[in-house]
């Protein structure tokens, strides 16, 4: 290949990189404030013991759905090569195949869901009797979930594989701006949740109809008949990816989605809207976490299928540090601000709704803990090494069960949460990061494991210097928080630049900005 047709490919990435992380996180942002808009409302009008079903209904169903059990993170593997090459056939055949997985799924769910409503009664533990049907409204949310993948959603498949998911997110943005409106006029007008519930599932089926038409005029050969079907000996390979990524979702389902259930039959249903509201917090700080690192995700593909794996271990330290650098920025935020969040929000009037620091803390911990995986992890599911760590994945979630259940009639609400601290320091993550980048680079295990650690030091130190400085500010007002944001900012950007300045990755990571910039300013 010319030196200028690598030059056009790596400009056509990165564009499209910066216009999943630009569309991508103005959608976010959106639903950050349009979400504590409709939260509040959710609070003003419904209460305590609504928020702590709407949490415990939302976990239970996560923990069904298992995130689309891996089917779209399978199928986009297996997208890769043949987007490149234009082999529409191919790719009808991979489309179809996914979307009739993806209706198997939407079947298991409701069966699923459907047996789990006799032990409803045993989960949801409120101290008084909501004047609403508990099996309905489980119904309702079961429905909403079933219906995401019954209806169109294997087509965002081939948006993602193709690195055009901000052809998209104008209809998400769309959606999300009318949802919230949505939800907060059914709160104000008729303060009925059964209607905000069947409404939130109106909204769902509408958005997936449009990005399915959406889909259909951007690739237009969808709508031939003519493709193959998968043949037996693809079948079996296709199945062992997908068992393989099941098997690795399960696991962090375990040890991610069922925290609220936990708390819910320990120390009761109210207790688990309370912590929902940290939930919510942290989950929308992930989500842009999340699309930012997944911006590189088909990027990262069509590296791996055309480039040297030298080349690839150099980009993937580059990346692993851009995205360790926001990470630690992102959980010492978490762990500074959180509580002067909820207390400006809504502390002042109901300082019930506000948890220890201490639980914060290893929330914060937690957050980091499961960041750190994610780049390394996007190598190995691109790389379609999906059996790497599934076992170790699995084992930590079922053991964050128990050990939830023990640690938690010990030490009540921070015992749940130290316990999956705990499993995902010395079961999961370590040997995940090992494995990987032996198996995929051939880089030993050792020093690996030795940077993570320093690098976990350094984000500890941030967390230590940030309270140090800004304790004076916490918990006041918003003028406060404001200034509790900049300082916290400043202080992990200046020990990042400190220590890491003369890192041959941060060197590269600042040629390729001021090449950039350079070009911009032409």
């Amino acid at each position: 290949m010319s030196s200028i047709g690598v030059m056009r490919m790596n400009n056509s990435r990165t564009k499209n990189t910066l216009l999943i992380m630009a569309t991508s996180g103005i959608r976010q942002i959106l639903t950050i404030v349009l979400s504590f808009v409709s939260r509040t409302m959710f609070i003003y009008f419904l209460g305590a013991e609504y928020l702590g079903l709407n949490g415990l209904f939302s976990n239970i169903l996560s923990l069904l759905s298992l995130s689309e059990f891996g089917i779209g993170i399978a199928i986009e593997f297996y997208l890769y090569k043949p987007l490149v090459q234009q082999d529409f056939k191919r790719i009808k055949t991979l489309i179809n195949f996914c979307k009739t997985c993806y209706r198997m799924v939407s079947l298991v769910i409701l069966v699923v869901g459907v047996c789990l409503i006799p032990i409803l009664p045993n989960i949801v533990n409120l101290e008084q009797e909501l004047p609403v049907n508990l099996y309905l409204i489980y119904i309702l949310y079961l429905l909403n979930t079933a219906s995401t993948y019954l209806l169109f959603a294997y087509k965002q498949t081939l948006f993602s594989a193709n690195q055009e998911q901000y052809k998209i997110e104008k209809i998400n943005i769309f959606f999300t701006l009318i949802g919230c409106l949505v939800d907060i006029f059914v709160l104000i007008i008729f303060k009925n949740y059964i209607l905000y519930l069947i409404f939130k599932i109106v909204v769902n089926i509408v958005k997936n109809l449009c990005i399915s038409l959406k889909a259909d005029k951007e690739y237009p050969y969808l709508r031939d008949k003519g493709y193959d079907k998968i043949k037996k000996s693809e079948f079996k390979s296709f199945w062992k990816d997908i068992s393989s990524v099941f098997i690795f979702k399960v696991g962090s389902q375990l040890m991610e989605a069922t925290d609220s259930i936990v708390i819910s039959t320990i120390m009761g249903t109210v207790i688990v809207g309370y912590y929902s509201n940290y939930y919510l917090i942290f989950s929308q700080v992930l989500l842009i976490y999340i699309l930012i690192v997944r911006s590189f995700t088909a990027g990262i593909g069509n590296i791996i299928v055309k480039e040297k794996l030298s080349h690839q271990y150099e980009i993937y330290k580059e990346i692993e540090f851009l995205t360790y650098s926001i990470n630690v920025v992102f959980s010492v935020l978490l762990i500074q601000l959180t509580n002067s969040f909820i207390f400006c929000w809504i502390g002042k009037e109901n300082p019930q709704y506000i948890l220890s620091q201490w639980i914060v803390f290893v929330l914060g911990i937690n957050f980091y803990l499961g960041c750190s995986t994610l780049t390394v992890n996007i190598f190995r599911e691109t790389s379609g090494k999906f059996e790497i760590g599934r076992n170790l994945q699995l084992i930590a979630g079922i053991s964050n069960i128990f050990l939830s259940i023990i640690l938690g009639k010990m030490y009540g609400l921070i015992g749940i949460f130290l316990s999956t601290v705990i499993v995902k320091a010395f079961i999961s993550v370590g040997p995940f990061v090992v494995n990987i980048v032996r198996t995929i680079f051939n880089i030993e295990g050792k020093e690996v494991l030795l940077s993570y650690v320093k690098k976990f030091a350094v984000f500890i130190l941030i967390v230590g210097l940030s309270w140090s400085v800004n304790y004076n500010f916490h918990m006041r007002t918003w003028i406060f928080l404001i200034l509790e944001s900049v300082m916290t900012v400043i202080i992990s950007i200046a020990i990042l630049f400190i220590i890491y300045n003369k890192l041959p990755e941060s060197k590269n990571i600042k040629k390729r900005i001021c090449a950039k910039l350079k070009i911009l300013n032409k």
